[in-house]
């Protein structure tokens, strides 16, 4: 497992709210703060939208720190879900907090996005 550098200009590299790794042919972006929020939002879809287009066609999305997920951070789920939905490719999420998968839920997100409740079984799946 390493880290990749970004070489796109709008893109911090890893850093402590956002975290890049490689297994296999697999990109996983960890957000590591508790609450991911509007703040956050717009700057993790740009880094999601990025990975996308520089053809990351196998993503998981890391969200195991994140205790709070807001409406507007739901919102970048989706674009990004649906980006990724156009170029052919596939996107897991590790959400293991009963309170987001909760939100997940109510929103009726839940049978749409492929969850998983830690990293390894998310990488399985791609197997």
């Amino acid at each position: 497992m390493h880290s990749i550098p970004s070489t796109y200009s709008g893109i911090k590299g890893d850093f402590e709210e956002f975290t890049r790794e490689i297994v296999g042919n697999i990109l996983i972006e960890k957000v590591n703060f508790s609450r991911a929020t509007f703040k956050e939002a717009q700057e993790f879809k740009d880094r999601l939208v990025y990975d996308i287009l520089t053809n990351n066609e196998k993503i998981i999305i890391d969200l195991s720190s994140c205790e709070y997920i807001d409406s507007t951070f739901l919102g970048a789920l989706v674009v990004i879900l649906k980006k990724m939905a156009e170029r052919g490719g596939e996107i897991k999420y590790v959400i293991p907090q009963p309170s987001a998968i909760y939100l997940f839920k109510i929103t009726g997100l839940y049978g749409v996005l492929n969850l998983y409740r830690n990293k390894e079984e998310a990488i399985e799946s791609f197997v």
